[in-house]
């Protein structure tokens, strides 16, 4: 296929509150490693093997830009596709309308937009491609998979109300691809007030379709401490570090020296 000009939103700018368990003293699970590089990198490096990439951009939560750029490794040295941070909003679909209206700005001539979970690490350069293949075809294109299980609705009481047809029901992944000038019509149009679960439910809300590609069981969005190895020593030597950094009123070279070499886990 011919591979149109696009730009990817990676978003990295909420709280991680299931990760942490609501503790006082947190860690983003895109900052923390697996497998010797940070959630947030693996995230981003598959894109870099799509062709005519335009640009990346990274929500991140406002004041944590410094560690931001650190769990991006080198990528915001090396890498030749322009990357930038921008501050994310209050929630999810304000953060991403803010990313969208800087590409915007930013006149890149994209004609799509991949919009990406940073805690999603395990996403392939395949799935990519499939993905913006199938939003060639109908706009705007998410990977899904097919659900197993019974489908059930509870009430608050945790009692069964209804069942549900699993032929027509799936689970959406990420990266989401659409034509960028919708989606950013979409965003802009979205209700204030609103809570959305995926940039899909904001494109159909606009009246605009999307298609449906092969999701992957692999692309597993890390949610909870289990999800990463060895988390609970990292998150612990990660704030140490941290707070070193804060009180010296900076996040210094020693942080960025922790972070860059922190190694993963032996085998047993």
């Amino acid at each position: 296929m011919a591979f149109p000009p696009f730009a990817v939103v990676i978003t990295a700018a909420g709280k991680s509150e299931r990760f942490n368990n609501n503790n006082e003293q947190s860690v983003k699970k895109e900052y923390l490693k697996i497998e010797g590089h940070t959630v947030l990198y693996r995230s981003i490096v598959p894109f870099l093997e799509v062709p005519n990439l335009q640009a990346i951009i990274v929500t991140s939560p406002v004041g944590l830009k410094e560690e931001c750029i650190v769990a991006l490794e080198e990528l915001g040295k090396r890498n030749p596709i322009p990357l930038i941070i921008t501050d994310g909003g209050d929630s999810r679909q304000q953060s991403v309308r803010n990313a969208l209206e800087l590409i915007n700005n930013l006149d890149l001539g994209v004609e799509y937009v991949a919009i990406h979970d940073g805690a999603r690490c395990f996403v392939t350069p395949d799935l990519i491609i499939s993905t913006l293949a199938t939003a060639t075809v109908y706009g705007a294109s998410a990977p899904a998979q097919i659900i197993t299980d019974s489908v059930k609705e509870v009430d608050q009481n945790g009692v069964m109300i209804n069942s549900y047809d699993r032929k027509s029901i799936v689970t959406v992944q990420t990266p989401q691809i659409f034509r960028f000038p919708e989606i950013l019509y979409a965003h802009q149009s979205a209700k204030e007030d609103k809570q959305y679960y995926d940039d899909t439910e904001i494109f159909a809300e606009a009246g605009l379709k999307v298609g449906v590609s092969m999701g992957d069981p692999k692309n597993k969005k890390i949610t909870y401490l289990s999800d990463i190895p060895d988390a609970e020593r990292q998150i612990k030597e990660y704030i140490m570090v941290r707070e070193e950094g804060l009180r010296k009123g900076k996040i210094d070279k020693q942080f960025r020296s922790y972070v860059n070499n922190i190694q993963p886990p032996a085998e047993n």
